[in-house]
């Protein structure tokens, strides 16, 4: 994989052209907040805002606001407020899975140390909360609020939860559905109630984002054991190390080839960490990426089915191509 998100659907089609500009306003946003910093804080959250990202997040946010009668400045500032968010997260994941790349350079801890870029984390968050304190109303602000909270969830869970043998698949769909898809519905349903439309649409809008943000958590934990790190842009294999439970060793401890069920589920129980060198050959680890994969894809056709409530635009046509962009990322882990 190396190519970033929207690199590969500008590739297989140019509808992403519809929002390139006002990507480019994000940055810019992202890059004047760095001056609301104290001076000794403000070069560190320079280098970390400059930091080329896949811009998955504030992309959602600024196609769902083109689909849903047009992009406004407010749009703007969300996207970069939720991208902010993400980012902050991102340092926190790197401090606790001791990632030393991201986005092909240096994580904040591999620079900095694990405290202070816990520290840069939290000024990163706590800066998206003043920008959306002062972007719209109350209600607002409280569901970006709770969607922050579901997120800090849900990591919590996942990081209590390592090494778990009595963890289940529907409790694995739990935790990424805060960990990773709480902030993908923000974007879309945020983008939507900004512009002022019926709840029945912001909560159709959330489910979409809720969908495709759980189909890309699932991507990302099969490119963890599927991926090469120069390709990928970070470090790979620290689920495993850490003794994260993916979606793929569900699969595997559920396998019908019963030495490799065994042989993970011993693994897991004695927090021991999996040989996947040893496991990638085999007939049970390609099916555990397969079923893994196809459950990533029904959710991402369960998501399009939300976009025939949209009118017909370019816009609603280049979020129907991401949800087709990333079948294909997740096929490639099959490859």
């Amino acid at each position: 994989m190396s190519f970033q998100f929207f690199s590969k659907l500008r590739n297989r089609r140019e509808h992403i052209r519809l929002v390139k500009a006002e990507l480019q306003k994000v940055r810019d946003v992202m890059a004047e907040q760095t001056q609301q910093f104290a001076p000794y804080v403000r070069e560190y959250m320079r280098r970390i805002c400059q930091a080329r990202g896949k811009m998955i997040r504030p992309g959602l946010v600024l196609l769902t606001a083109a689909a849903t009668g047009g992009i406004k400045h407010k749009h703007v500032t969300f996207a970069a407020i939720m991208e902010m968010v993400h980012m902050a997260s991102l340092i926190h994941d790197d401090v606790l899975d001791k990632a030393d790349i991201r986005r092909d350079q240096p994580t904040p801890n591999a620079l900095w140390g694990n405290e202070l870029a816990v520290l840069l984390g939290d000024v990163l968050l706590s800066q998206a909360m003043v920008m959306g304190s002062e972007l719209a109303d109350a209600d607002f602000c409280r569901r970006m609020s709770l969607a922050v909270r579901d997120l800090c969830q849900g990591e919590v869970e996942q990081s209590s939860r390592l090494w778990d043998a009595e963890m289940t698949r529907d409790d694995y769909y739990e935790v990424i559905r805060k960990k990773t898809a709480t902030l993908f519905a923000m974007c879309m349903s945020g983008a939507a109630y900004l512009q002022g439309l019926d709840e029945e649409l912001i909560s159709n809008l959330e489910r979409m984002g809720t969908l495709l943000g759980i189909s890309y958590q699932i991507y990302d934990d099969c490119l963890d054991l599927t991926g090469q790190d120069d390709g990928a842009g970070k470090t790979l294999g620290t689920d495993n190390e850490k003794g994260k439970l993916t979606l793929p060793i569900f699969f595997l401890m559920e396998s019908s080839y019963d030495d490799v069920a065994t042989y993970v589920r011993h693994c897991v129980m004695n927090r021991e960490e999996i040989d996947f060198d040893r496991l990638r050959g085999t007939e049970a680890f390609h099916e555990a990426i397969r079923l893994s994969v196809q459950e990533g894809i029904e959710r991402n056709e369960a998501a399009r089915e939300v976009l025939w409530m949209l009118p017909e635009s370019s816009a609603r046509e280049a979020l129907t191509e991401m949800t087709y962009r990333l079948d294909d990322m997740l096929r490639d882990c099959c490859s």
